[in-house]
């Protein structure tokens, strides 16, 4: 009984491979990541938020205080996380799994700017815009 890979199977694998780094290593030197379907979805979920928050606060002379009071329902995918703040609201949206839902996570307050940031630190006020 023969045991390890033979010289084709081997071929084969180190070819897999290099078409992957090949097509991997332009957006990875650029520092471009393709958007997802569900990052669009979070992003666009957070203008919705954002926009509700505005409306609440011309009914109401205040922000509201969480995702309910503005109607809002949880997107698949993404977790949304919203604290009042002295200036108005932070609002946060993170991937519930982390490269299958999306690369990302996002950001936005009173200002209506959305915000992102890739890797494992949270977006904040000081993260780049999301464009």
């Amino acid at each position: 009984m023969q045991r390890g890979f033979s010289r084709v199977e081997m071929l084969v694998v180190t070819a897999i491979v290099g078409v992957i780094v090949a097509l991997g290593t332009p957006m990875v030197k650029s520092g471009h990541i393709p958007v997802s379907r569900g990052e669009r979805m979070a992003v666009g979920e957070m203008q919705s938020v954002v926009q509700a928050q505005a409306r609440y606060r011309a009914r109401f002379g205040k922000f509201a205080a969480s995702l309910n009071q503005l109607g809002m329902a949880e997107k698949d995918g993404y977790l949304f996380a919203m604290v009042l703040t002295r200036a108005g609201y932070a609002l946060v949206a993170s991937p519930k799994i982390y490269l299958l839902d999306g690369r990302r996570t996002f950001y936005a307050n009173q200002s209506g700017v959305v915000r992102e940031s890739r890797g494992n630190r949270p977006a904040s006020s000081e993260s780049p815009e999301f464009e």
